[in-house]
């Protein structure tokens, strides 16, 4: 009998995942991904990245959204931040909108939280959830190689 393939096994655990326990951020994620389906699309470590005309990153149970003129390092830590919201998503299910997504969309959005992170001169990469992002990603990533 043949021997599975690892890496396969994992990417599809990643997806059974993210359209079960964190089915509610995978709909609304699958559905921005259909309203920008003329956009650049790609495979990346199991999520569907779209290249897309906005100026922030987006992620959605197993949907990334990145700028496109994000180039270079610039863009691939975006990418890959990015991607560590889709592990978080994995770890709080149905809970990830209301524990990182709507927090995460207000901290970037809010002229408040824009003006207050200036004025202390605080990363946006600094709030737990996103430091957390970060972490998750740079563990992955670690675990790959």
């Amino acid at each position: 009998m043949k021997k599975p393939n690892r890496k396969k096994l994992k990417k599809h655990a990643y997806t059974a995942a993210q359209w079960t326990w964190g089915l509610p951020q995978t709909l609304i994620g699958a559905a921005l991904y259909a309203a920008h389906r003329k956009d650049d699309h790609f495979d990346y470590r199991g999520a569907k990245a779209t290249a897309w005309d906005r100026d922030a990153g987006v992620s959605l149970g197993k949907f990334i959204f990145v700028p496109r003129r994000a180039g270079g390092n610039a863009g691939r830590f975006l990418l890959e931040h990015e991607y560590g919201h889709t592990l978080q998503s994995l770890i709080l299910g149905p809970f990830y909108l209301l524990v990182v997504g709507a927090p995460s969309m207000l901290w970037n959005r809010l002229p408040y939280f824009k003006r207050k992170r200036r004025r202390t001169g605080k990363s946006y990469y600094s709030a737990p959830f996103e430091k957390t992002a970060n972490i998750l990603a740079a563990h992955a990533h670690q675990h790959e190689q």
